[in-house]
């Protein structure tokens, strides 16, 4: 494979699974009023859109927001590179559906060839795109600023697609399984601290509470051990500091969205599982090390039901 092509899609796929860090904003929430009977006007991050009542042509360039569309039953079409393949619990038709590039630079010709009606894009991901993709297609942009806000990004999105039933429809089956979750969790002797870490090649990530995963166990009850506790994203650390991710179980998420990525995914575990202070961490003593897939990463109701069912299907043994 070539060199740039290689790297293209190294940094694509780590993108797809880092964290920012969220920070609580203090603009006004995204607010939506009648301009016509097929236009209405959203408010969002970057100012006043005029947008059809019912989008059906809609692309969108952020990671995050891709399942929070398709969380509501609609397909786009277009979404970011490697999504479909990465994202492969979504369910998406590969064959009907383009890939326009990173979100923060999309392949603008694509966009236009494809003649949206509609945009969807996040604040932390897509401002230098903001300008130019608001020439081709109405563009409303997400006043969020990292993935542990993805109950905020649906209800938004939500609001947008003219689709708030389906939203608290969502919500309302993600609150009654929390208590499934909570009421099997209690009746575990010894409630476990939770590790979260992220593998791809040369790199290994310990999640904190403000990711998507965070937001979830923290939403289940779940607690993380103490250096995963604190109010942070992804926090990149050595094999010399593998004491960090100790705790009462440890999930490992790698990336699948290429054959020869996955496998240097596996030689990146394989290579961890061989340092000799690995042997050493209690969930390896234990033998509850699993290893789960990226829906452990962005972050929607869809994803965060099947957290919910791995937390069901390990922690309640």
């Amino acid at each position: 494979m070539p060199i740039q092509r290689r790297y293209f899609l190294q940094m694509g796929a780590a993108a797809l699974i880092a964290s920012a860090c969220t920070r609580r904003t203090q603009s006004p929430d995204q607010s939506i009023t009648a301009a016509s009977n097929d236009l209405k006007r959203v408010n969002h991050a970057f100012g006043e859109t005029e947008i059809p009542v019912n989008p059906t042509r809609i692309v969108v360039c952020g990671y995050e927001t891709v399942e929070a569309v398709v969380a509501h039953g609609v397909q786009p079409l277009g979404i970011p590179h490697g999504v479909a393949k990465e994202m492969s619990y979504l369910s998406l038709d590969e064959e009907a559906i383009a890939e326009i590039g990173s979100p923060n630079q999309p392949n603008l010709e694509m966009i236009a060839t494809l003649k949206p009606d509609l945009i969807l894009t996040e604040k932390y991901r897509g401002a230098d795109a903001y300008p130019l993709l608001s020439q081709i297609a109405p563009t409303v942009v997400f006043d969020i600023d990292g993935n542990s806000e993805w109950q905020k990004l649906t209800r938004l999105c939500g609001e947008v697609l003219g689709k708030p039933a389906e939203t608290e429809a969502l919500s309302t089956a993600y609150d009654a399984k929390l208590q499934q979750v909570e009421a099997q969790l209690s009746q575990v002797s010894k409630q476990p601290q939770v590790s979260v870490v992220r593998i791809f090649p040369g790199l290994i990530s310990a999640g904190g509470t403000e990711t998507f995963a965070g937001s979830v166990l923290a939403d289940a009850g779940i607690s993380y051990p103490p250096h995963q506790s604190q109010a942070q994203s992804l926090q990149n650390i050595s094999l010399e500091s593998l004491d960090l991710l100790d705790g009462d179980v440890m999930f490992i998420m790698t990336l699948q969205s290429s054959a020869e990525f996955a496998q240097e995914s596996r030689a990146e575990v394989e290579r961890i599982k061989s340092h000799p202070l690995w042997s050493r961490l209690k969930a390896v003593q234990t033998n509850q090390v699993y290893e789960v897939g990226p829906h452990w990463a962005i972050g929607s109701y869809i994803a965060a039901n099947l957290i919910l069912d791995d937390l069901l299907k390990y922690l309640s043994r």
